[in-house]
């Protein structure tokens, strides 16, 4: 069966179309329903309302971190196979687990949903994938262009998502509206089977590794290993970020509902950098976007160290909101440009299981500081230092040995 690559390379055939939307939709139902739509869910009247907050949170972390284990093996399959039969397997999971979820009457059942389902669903069906997709499909000069379409529409999912789940909740009870969203995952599987058909152009090269052991040779090269701590420090702290800001600005005297529609504003002011910042690595290297980005995301953080609240909540979001879409895909143009595509998807999958460990266990200690500090000011102090760090480390890391 071929693959989009037998399609004139230099410009944007039907089948390459077919592959962006395909992975557009599976990418954005995805993100929907197994994380925004989580955001809504732990919520009091939701799930949040039978099970306690902290046995919800440690399901997500749980599945934070099976989800980067899971992405070792799919890293490795995709290098040989391509994605479309692991994205249509990611539908099947994410849809088997919410419906699980949905029925789950104690604690030690959430937790197994979670951990053994829905964290190696997010591996087959979030970015990692669909970006292998497109490094596969596309060659280098349109792959930050398709990357950036992906992105900007997958940064629907949240306003489209986050409003509907909460209405389903509000009409059906959450257990309806987690089958709900079993149901839309569930047409993920079809649509990657039907239509995402990117192949790579030669088998990947065999291993020695077993398939689910990471292979960290690739990380002995200073550069890789400098960006890929970098990565670590910022995904981290940036999950930090989005898990505990709401919580900080209600310390602070501001109300629920309007952090909750600067949340919301935040949100949408993500489409035009989610497109337009990838697109800039046309004229500037991308190491050096990321790593502005990671300053502008910094700052957004300092804001919220202290202070009145409302003003500085404003500018907060605004800047957060501006440049946090381009930072996903940005990492995705760093690594296809220092990977080979044989091996991208390896590379990519070892690096997120040890992204993982920062997006499962900086919230964490986050949380730990205020908890023992009796508030949010030193976390959120920590949190730009982190991520001041992490922008050092990007910028430094080209000029690090090959």
């Amino acid at each position: 069966m071929g693959g989009v690559h037998t399609a004139p390379i230099g410009g944007y055939s039907g089948s390459r179309v077919v592959l962006i939307a395909a992975l557009c939709f599976v990418v954005s139902v995805a993100y929907g329903a197994l994380y925004y739509g989580f955001a809504v869910l732990i919520s009091e009247p939701a799930a949040g309302g039978e099970f306690s907050r902290s046995l919800l949170s440690a399901a997500y972390g749980g599945a934070v971190l099976t989800g980067g284990a899971a992405a070792v093996p799919v890293g490795r399959v995709a290098d040989r196979r391509g994605v479309r039969g692991l994205m249509a397997l990611g539908g099947v999971l994410g849809a088997v687990g919410l419906l699980l979820f949905a029925t789950a009457q104690a604690g030690w059942e959430v937790l197994g949903v979670w951990w053994l389902l829905l964290g190696p669903a997010t591996a087959l069906c979030f970015y990692e994938p669909a970006y292998v997709a497109i490094q596969q499909a596309f060659e280098p000069e349109r792959r930050a262009q398709a990357i950036a379409a992906l992105t900007l529409t997958a940064g629907l999912s949240g306003p489209i998502f986050t409003p509907a789940t909460a209405a389903l909740v509000d009409a059906l009870g959450w257990r309806d509206a987690t089958r709900v969203l079993a149901v839309a995952v569930a047409c993920a599987a079809p649509v990657a089977l039907v239509a995402v058909r990117a192949r790579p152009r030669a088998a990947g090269p065999a291993t020695s590794h077993a398939a689910w052991r990471p292979d960290w040779r690739p990380f002995r090269r200073p550069r890789l290993l400098t960006f890929t701590v970098a990565a670590a420090l910022a995904y981290g702290a940036l999950e930090a970020v989005v898990v505990h800001r709401v919580a900080r600005f209600e310390e602070l005297g501001v109300g629920l509902e309007t952090v909750a529609l600067w949340v919301g504003i935040s949100g949408l002011l993500t489409l035009p950098g989610r497109f337009v910042l990838p697109m800039l690595t046309r004229r500037a290297p991308a190491t050096r976007i990321l790593a502005g980005v990671l300053g502008v995301l910094a700052t957004s953080t300092a804001l919220m160290i202290g202070g009145d609240g409302y003003a500085q909540m404003v500018l907060s979001f605004a800047l957060f909101g501006l440049v946090f879409g381009a930072a996903l895909p940005l990492r995705a143009i760093v690594m296809g440009e220092w990977t080979a595509t044989a091996v991208f998807g390896s590379v990519m999958g070892a690096q997120a299981a040890l992204i993982a460990f920062g997006r499962a266990g900086v919230p964490a200690l986050i949380g730990g500081l205020h908890d023992l500090l009796d508030g949010y000011g030193a976390a959120m102090a920590l949190l730009t230092v982190v991520l001041v760090a992490a922008a050092v480390l990007v910028a430094w890391s080209p000029s690090r040995r090959a």
